[in-house]
């Protein structure tokens, strides 16, 4: 039995159905879906059970000899613009500390989601190493809530059998609907161009980026899950590791590919960005790879092109059937 966190969200749905190819079932879904659109994403899907976050705890008191055999925590509040930081740190911080002693009392494996916004400003750098960890500065509350359990996963000498903490650059792809302004640019951009032939992008607010040319390491979801589901198949070492392309690539490039997919000529527009976003906004993001590398994964990245063009045929029929 594994437990999935965040498994009707967006990697989750996902990472839900690759344990599903592989012929796993016996999964336990862990969500807080509410009155959102989660729901659908679980419809087809094959999992033993759904829990709320909320009663787990006691779902396992209740299961003392259920027999456990890893914990994939995909679970969090994923807002970057959320300022509340206590609700963060009980969401992000101390949840994923609960689970982490559950997989070190049960010696089963635990891969939790870390996140590229715990590098901050990028200023120094996007190294994996556990040396520099401890130096970057998130610039939002959402960055800082992930970074500090992973200062704290650093730090425990009673952990569980094997752990990855995966950082997650900027994902896109499919099953990201109910995400709301957390969806990824792809999501918002692709609809712009289908209906109104143009694509907004935000202005650069710096004089050494042009419009548009702001960089992200855009990754396909799909690559971010054979990631985890590597790292729960495989006794690599134990720590934290980048998940990205391993590329940085301009909104610019992004919009073209979106465009192309679309068999549409290529219509930019920029606006100035919210001043709200101004003191938070990563300007350049890219994963450095080489760790994941020598850990034994045979990293093969889709193409910005190619996962664009995969993500638009995906939204094409998911709209199609919810209209």
């Amino acid at each position: 039995m594994i437990i999935l966190t965040g498994g009707a969200g967006f990697i989750g749905t996902n990472t839900l159905i690759a344990l599903n190819r592989m012929g796993c079932d016996d999964v336990i879904v862990v969500d807080n879906i509410a009155a959102t659109d989660k729901w659908k994403n679980l419809v087809g899907a094959a999992f033993r059970q759904y829990i709320h976050k909320d009663r787990l705890w006691q779902w396992l008191a209740e299961r003392p000899s259920a027999s456990l055999e890893a914990v994939i925590h995909l679970g969090a509040c994923t807002d970057t613009m959320e300022t509340d930081f206590d609700y963060l740190a009980e969401n992000n911080l101390r949840y994923s500390q609960r689970l982490w002693q559950l997989c070190t009392e049960k010696q089963i494996p635990f891969v939790y989601a870390s996140s590229a916004a715990t590098y901050g400003d990028g200023t120094g750098g996007f190294s994996d190493n556990h040396s520099q960890i401890h130096r970057y500065r998130p610039i939002n509350p959402y960055g800082l809530s992930k970074h500090l359990f992973d200062l704290w996963a650093l730090k425990q000498s009673d952990a569980p059998s094997r752990w990855y903490g995966l950082k997650f650059f900027n994902v896109y792809g499919p099953y990201e609907n109910h995400k709301g302004r957390m969806a990824s640019v792809a999501y918002f951009a692709i609809p712009q161009a289908l209906e109104k032939g143009r694509i907004r992008l935000f202005k650069s607010g710096r004089p050494d980026y042009g419009d548009g040319e702001q960089k992200r390491d855009f990754v396909f979801v799909g690559d971010v899950v054979s990631i985890a589901i590597h790292f729960l198949n495989n006794a690599a070492p134990s720590g934290i590791y980048n998940a990205g392309s391993g590329r940085a690539q301009t909104f610019n490039r992004l919009a073209t590919a979106i465009f192309s997919a679309l068999q549409k000529p290529v219509n930019i527009e920029y606006f100035d960005m919210p001043e709200s976003l101004m003191g938070s906004y990563q300007y350049f993001t890219e994963a450095d790879m080489s760790k994941i590398v020598e850990a034994g994964y045979h990293y093969q990245p889709t193409s910005l092109e190619d996962g664009i063009h995969r993500y638009c045929d995906w939204l094409l029929e998911y709209r199609s059937k919810n209209r």
